[in-house]
C-alpha cells in the first residue's frame, strides 16, 4: 500500500467550502464599521436609552397597536412597558365612585395589552387611570413613573376638531414630561380599519 497522499474530489470541494466560510465569518467579525457623525451617534443614543414606555389605553384595536409598536421601539434596549386604561370621571361624580363596566372593559383591554407586550418578552404593568380629564391623567401617571415615551394609538378618522382623543394628544403635546409618539394611521394605511 502507498503511503502517499491521496486527495478526494468531494473533500477537495468540502475543504475549499469551510475555508471561504470560515474566512467570510472572520472578515465578518473583524471589519471597522463605517465612522459616524456625532448627530448620528446621539440619536442612536437617545432612542437606546428609553427605558421606561407608556402607552395609555384610549380606543381597544389602536391602543393595541400602539401597544405593538411601543414593544417594538423598546425591545432592544429591553424597555419597561407602562400600560394604563384611562377612566374619565365626570365632574358630578366623586373620582372614586365605581364605574363596573369601565373597569371591566378595562381590565380586559389591560390583559390583551399585556399579551402583546409578552409576546417580545418585555416587562409590562398595568394600572387604571382615574382622572376628570384623560390628558391630565396620562400626564400624572407619566410623571409619577418617570416614563421617557408616551406612544398613543387614535384611529385614522380622528382629526384634531374638539373631541375627547383630539383633547388627549392636545394635552400630551403641551403637558407632557417626555417625548411623545401619536400613531395616526391614515386611512389608507394597512390595519386601519379597526375589526368589527
Amino acid at each position: 500500500m502507498n503511503g502517499g497522499l491521496q486527495l478526494s474530489v468531494p473533500g477537495a470541494i468540502l475543504a475549499l467550502v469551510f475555508a471561504c466560510a470560515i474566512s467570510a465569518l472572520l472578515f465578518w467579525m473583524l471589519r471597522v464599521p463605517p465612522p459616524v457623525s456625532p448627530e448620528i451617534a446621539r440619536a442612536v443614543r437617545s432612542v437606546g436609552a428609553v427605558r421606561t414606555i407608556f402607552v395609555p389605553i384610549l380606543e381597544a384595536y389602536y391602543s393595541a397597536r400602539a401597544v405593538e409598536l411601543a414593544s417594538r421601539l423598546g425591545q432592544e434596549q429591553k424597555a419597561k412597558i407602562l400600560l394604563g386604561f384611562v377612566v374619565e370621571v365626570p365632574r358630578t361624580l366623586s373620582l372614586g365612585v365605581p364605574m363596573p363596566s369601565v373597569e371591566e372593559r378595562g381590565r380586559h383591554a389591560l390583559e390583551r395589552a399585556g399579551e402583546i407586550v409578552a409576546t417580545h418578552h418585555l416587562q409590562s404593568t398595568a394600572e387604571m387611570i382615574r382622572a376628570r380629564e384623560a390628558g391630565e391623567g396620562i400626564t400624572r401617571a407619566a410623571r409619577d413613573h418617570d416614563v421617557d415615551l408616551i406612544v398613543l394609538g387614535i384611529a385614522p378618522q380622528t382629526g384634531f376638531v374638539e373631541g375627547s382623543t383630539e383633547r388627549v394628544a392636545e394635552a400630551l403635546f403641551r403637558q407632557a414630561p417626555c417625548e411623545v409618539i401619536i400613531d395616526r394611521l391614515a386611512e389608507t394605511s394597512i390595519g386601519a380599519a379597526a375589526p368589527e
